[in-house]
Formats: structure tokens, C-alpha cells, sequence
């Protein structure tokens, strides 16, 4: 009986470790084309930021580092879309845990024509990071290349 009881346990705790590890995968998007359309359809008639960002670049984590204090401070509507592509998924997830922004909005670059997306988002952008992008209620969207300051974050 015993026996029965503790394999069923265990099974329990595998499955339920099987289903944690699918949800947390799930947790970053592939950005792709029409990943941008996306995510402006979804925050339609909100005030939000695009943060692009990319695991080397040193700038970028003094961003990650303001805007994860100015969520603690204020609701801020965040998507963050590192551009360092699928092969760096996990380092990403570790990252956004590390800055305590697993539950922000997160997108990583997944196709091989990084062109091709950059232009999607703005065809004057040319891969330089951090490079945000402020939209306000009406969407007027405002870009900006370097580290954000927390005056120039949506309300």
C-alpha cells in the first residue's frame, strides 16, 4: 500500500514539474514578423513601452535595472524583445529573473533575418541597443536610442 502511495506521489511531483517547465518556456514569445502588429493591437488605447535590449550589451542592463524599479513604483505597461535570438532562451529567461521581470511582456528575436524584424519595428532603426520606444494613449510613438530615464516612461 505503501508502495502504491509513493509511486503516485512521485508521479504527481514529475508531472507537476513536467507542466511548470512547459509553462515557463511558454513565457518568452518568438518575435517574428507580425510579432510587432501584435503587440501594438494588444495595448491598443494604453500608454506602453518597447524595450529592445541584448544580453551584451552593458547599457542595457542599467535599463533592465530602472525600468524593474519603476514597476515596483508604478503600473507601467512593459514589453521588453531581446534581440539576441532563440539560441540565447535561456540566458533571456535568467536575466528577466534576475531583474525580477519574468512577468513583464517578453519577446525574443526567433527568425534569422534580424533586418527584416528591425525593419518591421522602424525602418530608421539599425540594431543599436537599448533603443526603446514610447507610445503614449493616442499612440503617438516617440523612439529613443540609449538608456531610458524614468521621466521619459508613460504615466
Amino acid at each position: 500500500m505503501i508502495k502504491h502511495w509513493y509511486r503516485t506521489v512521485v508521479f504527481g511531483l514529475l508531472t507537476a514539474c513536467t507542466i511548470g517547465n512547459v509553462i515557463a518556456e511558454s513565457l518568452i514569445k518568438s518575435f517574428t514578423q507580425g510579432s510587432h502588429t501584435e503587440i501594438v493591437k494588444q495595448y491598443q488605447g494604453k500608454p506602453f513601452v518597447i524595450a529592445l535590449w541584448s544580453l551584451d550589451c552593458p547599457s542595457c542592463y542599467k535599463e533592465l535595472t530602472m525600468l524593474a524599479e519603476e514597476r515596483q513604483k508604478r503600473n507601467i505597461n512593459l514589453v521588453l524583445i531581446s534581440v539576441d535570438g532563440a539560441e540565447a532562451k535561456n540566458e533571456v529567461e535568467a536575466v528577466l529573473k534576475k531583474y525580477a521581470l519574468q512577468t513583464v511582456d517578453a519577446w525574443l528575436f526567433e527568425e534569422h533575418s534580424l533586418q527584416t524584424l528591425r525593419y518591421e519595428i522602424d525602418p530608421l532603426w539599425y540594431g543599436e541597443v537599448p533603443r526603446s520606444y514610447i507610445f503614449d494613449k493616442g499612440h503617438q510613438r516617440t523612439a529613443v536610442s540609449g538608456v531610458l530615464t524614468p521621466d521619459q516612461l508613460p504615466n
